[in-house]
């Protein structure tokens, strides 16, 4: 007999370590990234490289969320409503607070073309050939693409047999790791569409929440895991090994229970807003660097002042926006069958 859990208080965590990983992400934006993209008047001094891996946290959280929302979906369009009311009308809000700001006090090379910006409110710009209104919507449409697959997997019935999915990715991810270390050519609409690159993090995710829920597959899903390490070490520079096991390290911790000081109040409203201050956090803030350096302010403190805005402009979206938008579409939707609190 599986055991089955109730998500709710995990989800908390999970919440917040979204929470963490996003300030991660922006911490090395304003230090690292910045540095190195335009370069700060006076040099900080210091730098956070480790938070560019913050999105590999996020791979592995998603991974793990998604497959505990599909076992809990009825229908196919239950799923695309839940992520739609979850992404979009925040997205879009974001995308226009962001061309704003990017419009009127940005850099001139964060300006897109027209055609670019439209294409924008897709998510999926980047497979229809437009740049980023900000850099970090990679991410986004690496998302759309997993669950697009997790979409497929559970409308034919398969998410049972997800180690054989399992093993059918790291195959394809192995093989293209070769086929660019061995300077040939693959194609880029398949390693987009498979998101080749990132699918060993998502499946280390669902492999945890099968740890989690189904003690009894615990060496099944343990083996697949070293797998899944085997793969990036294939595919991947050596850096994402490291990464890898310490995405790892942080998500035994969390099914271990080992991880309830993350339920206090600070982690729970950093990872309330995590998803809007992900969206808003790059562009919006290199303008507001470069601004605020420009009139002389030093660049450790126009970092700081800069993230304090983006949080309130992150807690605004949030509770304005994001939140009202996704109880509104999935009430109207089917009263009482989309759980709010789904990844």
């Amino acid at each position: 007999m599986h055991k089955k859990t109730s998500p709710s208080s995990r989800v908390i965590e999970l919440d917040a370590l979204r929470g963490i990983a996003a300030l991660a992400v922006v911490a090395f934006h304003y230090t690292t990234h910045y540095g190195q993209q335009f370069g700060h008047m006076t040099p900080l001094g210091f730098g956070f490289p480790p938070g560019n891996y913050g999105v590999n946290l996020f791979f592995l959280i998603s991974g793990f969320v998604i497959f505990m929302t599909l076992e809990r979906t009825r229908t196919a369009m239950d799923f695309v409503v839940s992520r739609f009311s979850r992404l979009y009308p925040a997205y879009w809000v974001a995308m226009l607070i962001t061309a704003t700001v990017v419009y009127t006090v940005g850099m001139p090379d964060q300006r897109l073309p027209l055609p670019d910006l439209l294409l924008n409110l897709t998510m999926i710009q980047q497979i229809l050939g437009a740049e980023h209104l900000d850099g970090s919507y990679w991410t986004l449409q690496v998302e759309l693409f997993f669950y697009a697959q997790m979409l497929l997997w559970f409308s034919l019935g398969m998410l049972g047999r997800i180690h054989l999915i399992i093993l059918l990715w790291l195959a394809l991810a192995i093989g293209y790791g070769e086929v660019v270390q061995h300077h040939m050519h693959f194609s880029y609409l398949a390693r987009e569409l498979l998101i080749l690159r990132h699918i060993p993090f998502f499946a280390l995710g669902i492999l945890f929440y099968r740890v989690h829920t189904r003690p009894d597959e615990k060496l099944l899903n343990y083996g697949m895991m070293g797998l899944c390490l085997g793969a990036i070490a294939i595919a991947d520079p050596w850096v994402y090994v490291w990464v890898a096991l310490g995405c790892c390290g942080i998500f035994f911790l969390f099914v271990n229970q080992r991880l309830s000081w993350l339920r206090g109040a600070f982690f729970m409203f950093l990872g309330g807003i995590s998803y809007s201050l992900y969206l808003l956090h790059q562009a919006i803030g290199f303008a507001l660097i470069h601004a605020l350096e420009s009139r002389g302010v030093p660049s450790l403190v126009a970092c700081l002042l800069t993230l304090g805005a983006v949080v309130a402009l992150a807690a605004a979206l949030t509770y304005l926006v994001e939140r009202p938008a996704m109880r509104k579409i999935r009430s109207r939707w089917r009263p009482g069958n989309l759980q709010l609190k789904s990844a």
